[in-house]
């Protein structure tokens, strides 16, 4: 009677210190969420450099200097890759003008592709049987694009101060001819202060203030790389001190197979997508990109191609959006098509053949073994948590949560804890 009234009693109170470890994760969570992600891209770095530093350590160099050389060299990729996509992020000026330049041209090709003059007049026979219907498609493209009063108010202060070119002026009347969905006018002369009356404007941070935000965050992603780097198992042995001694053989069993699962998805990731970014930089460069665009769309459809199906469709209309609005491309390859969507679409569709038949096999090979529908429907609900970073993070996770769930059921039935 008393042996049993002890096991309630324990699991009563590991039930109740569960509970209260899962609030308190919870709250954490939500009240420091802005240091979520920097911590798992600590851990994300650390985790991937294992081998790295196993490797440098049976080269006779001393654990501390192989932890300090790779730092230097994460550092030094990040603050390269880092610096050429700053350099490729358009500022408050050219971000409106190329939404105008943008417009005008999907405008243009739109208009083209139904045959039509304008929106009002007859087109060809696409126009006929379908045109309604991607009319409709279009003015939701086109109310991503069209200016709002705020933004009216910046451009017309632009204007003023002649730092808007002809062209681009050009472009922004001509797109409000056409009666769909219209984007303010704003008065290519003097500003009229009757129409747009100067209002405070909230300025937004300036580089420096934007950089000493992402250092006030970021800085903690070195500390956990380094301390997660030093550990020699400290962590582990905690976790499993903690456990009962019954279930001590089910619980080591289950760290073991996490960490070789996500070890190798993880490993196999990286390698693939840094392939696949790679491939897509080289093709963008030999059909006439310029090199920064060219590195900041292959880090998109690098980094998006973690994403399992969607991936790919990012880093195509990436490039698509770009080669729309790029002009006077001169390929490198003399028999390289001069249009650049089209060279576009060909550099992504060599880079998916190459990542179905060549990277994957080889490099991830069969790390994440997830049936379709779980990876799908694992995706969607990624996106809806936690967006862009929730769709990434969603498939490991999920062979994570496999891998536990199996070997604690097969350990389970091993040990007679269940039947």
């Amino acid at each position: 009677m008393k042996n049993s009234e002890r096991v309630s009693r324990s699991r009563i109170f590991y039930f109740s210190v569960f509970f209260f470890f899962l609030l308190l994760f919870g709250y954490l969570f939500f009240v420091l969420q802005d240091l979520v992600l920097p911590v798992l891209m600590g851990m994300f770095v650390a985790y991937i450099s294992h081998p790295g530093i196993n490797y440098l350590r049976r080269k006779g160099i001393p654990k501390g200097i192989a932890i300090l050389i790779l730092l230097g060299a994460v550092s030094f990729l990040i603050f390269f890759l880092g610096q050429r996509v700053v350099s490729a992020i358009p500022s408050e000026k050219e971000a409106l003008e190329l939404r105008i330049q943008l417009q005008y041209k999907m405008n243009k090709n739109f208009l083209t592709f139904l045959g039509k003059d304008d929106f009002s007049s007859e087109g060809n026979i696409i126009d006929d049987v379908v045109g309604d219907e991607l009319i409709q498609m279009f003015e939701t493209w086109n109310s991503f694009l069209a200016f709002d009063e705020n933004d009216v108010k910046e451009f017309q202060s632009y204007i003023d101060s002649s730092l808007v070119s002809k062209r681009v002026l050009h472009f922004y009347t001509d797109n409000l001819k056409y009666e769909i969905l219209p984007t303010p006018e704003v008065e290519v002369g003097k500003l009229s202060d009757s129409l747009f009356p100067l209002v405070e404007k909230v300025k937004p941070s300036s580089r420096i203030s934007v950089f000493l935000n992402a250092i006030s965050t970021w800085i903690i992603l070195p500390f956990v790389f380094i301390f997660l780097l030093i550990d020699e198992g400290e962590i582990k042995n905690y976790f499993l001190s903690i456990v009962p001694n019954r279930y001590f053989e089910m619980t080591f069993a289950t760290f073991a197979n996490v960490d070789e699962a996500i070890g190798n998805y993880l490993r196999g990731t990286l390698l693939q997508s840094s392939l696949v970014g790679m491939t897509i930089f080289i093709g963008l460069v030999l059909i006439g990109f310029q090199i920064q665009a060219a590195i900041l769309i292959g880090i998109v459809a690098g980094v998006s191609n973690a994403i399992p199906f969607l991936g790919p469709v990012i880093g195509l209309i990436t490039g698509i959006l770009y080669a729309i609005i790029v002009e006077g491309i001169d390929p490198i390859l003399p028999f390289i098509p001069d249009n650049p969507v089209v060279g576009v679409l060909v550099v992504v569709l060599i880079a998916q053949f190459l990542d179905n038949t060549v990277f994957q096999p080889l490099v991830l090979g069969k790390a994440v073994n997830l049936h379709p529908l779980v990876v799908v429907i694992g995706v969607t609900g990624g996106s809806i948590v936690g967006g862009f970073w929730g769709m990434l993070l969603a498939i490991p996770t999920i062979v994570v949560f496999k891998v536990v769930i199996s070997t604690l059921y097969n350990q389970a039935k091993e040990y007679y804890i269940i039947y």
